[in-house]
């Protein structure tokens, strides 16, 4: 035989010890005409007999008895296995590897995991702190936290938050009177490229026409850029919140239709593994309750394909 037919072997077995098929078919509920034709097709795949027929009492050949002794144990095993995985199911345990950005990381997100694995004990996380968007399936990732994600990653997930974008900068900037008057401006490498933002601010709806000057791979980088005076950006706007309320940075105004999101993802498939369900609910509902985003962000949590 080419692969073993567990089927037709655990059928041979329940014959084997219970010395018919009349006896075998009441103890596992399996139609007598579907065990005998399991045994012959057993018998048949691997070129043996395996039963004498003929009398009131189905006798084991020599070669059923050696095949009983191995076999019996073997599916005796596999039941215990298949019974203790059904246990399993629906437990949150095991290795469950996460990848997060920086900024994520360095805000309140410690706090965050260490809740977690107080609430799951039995799993072991491992989290990795990577701005550029990996792979899970290829690098071995159970989850993939990331802000802004593309539509077209072929991932699912949950998203976990959503708040506005609000261009700021250094209090000694100032806002370009005329909207083709470039202004200094610190970007992400990722973002798509804009000749103008148009924003809300005190005094209205104005447009601002940026210079690139600093692209970075990281949201923070772009965060300590712009404190720093390298230019303004479109900052989520939980991050600057401290910043503008200490005069460290000056909002000029939020941007529409450039939300900041922040996605839980995690590869396509038929059934989602607990320990990845449990940290995508877990996720959502403490975003919500942090007071470093929630009280920020506007609501806006939900499931999708991204």
């Amino acid at each position: 035989m080419e692969h073993t037919d567990i089927d037709a072997l655990a059928g041979f077995v329940a014959v084997a010890q219970e010395g018919g098929l009349n006896a075998a078919s009441r103890r596992t509920g399996i139609p007598k005409a579907t065990l005998s034709r399991r045994v012959r097709a057993l018998e048949a795949g691997i070129g043996l007999p395996l039963l004498t027929r003929g009398g009131a009492r189905l006798e084991l050949t020599e070669d059923g008895r050696s095949l009983l002794a191995r076999a019996a144990p073997l599916l005796a095993d596999l039941d215990a296995l298949w019974a203790e995985a059904r246990e399993w199911s629906g437990q949150v345990r095991g290795r469950l590897r996460v990848s997060m950005p920086v900024l994520l990381a360095r805000f309140g997100m410690g706090d965050l995991v260490a809740r977690f694995v107080r609430i799951y004990p039995s799993v072991e996380l491992e989290i990795d702190v990577n701005d550029r968007f990996v792979d899970p399936v290829a690098e071995g990732y159970d989850v993939v936290v990331r802000a802004n994600p593309s539509p077209d990653t072929g991932l699912v997930g949950r998203l976990c938050l959503r708040t506005r974008s609000v261009l700021a900068g250094s209090p000694a900037l100032v806002l370009p009177e005329r909207p083709d008057e470039p202004v200094d401006a610190v970007v992400l490498s990722a973002a798509r490229g804009q000749s103008r933002w148009t924003i809300l601010g005190p005094e209205g709806e104005r447009a601002v026409t940026p210079r690139e000057v600093v692209r970075c791979s990281s949201m923070m980088l772009v965060h300590e850029a712009v404190l720093a005076g390298a230019g303004v950006a479109l900052l989520p706007a939980w991050l600057i919140e401290e910043d503008v309320a200490a005069g460290r940075l000056k909002a000029w105004g939020s941007v529409p239709n450039r939300d900041n999101e922040v996605w839980v993802l995690h590869p396509p498939g038929g059934v989602t593994s607990p320990k990845v369900q449990a940290f995508a609910d877990f996720m959502v509902e403490q975003f919500a309750r942090s007071r470093t985003f929630s009280a920020r962000a506007q609501d806006g949590a939900g499931e999708a394909g991204r």
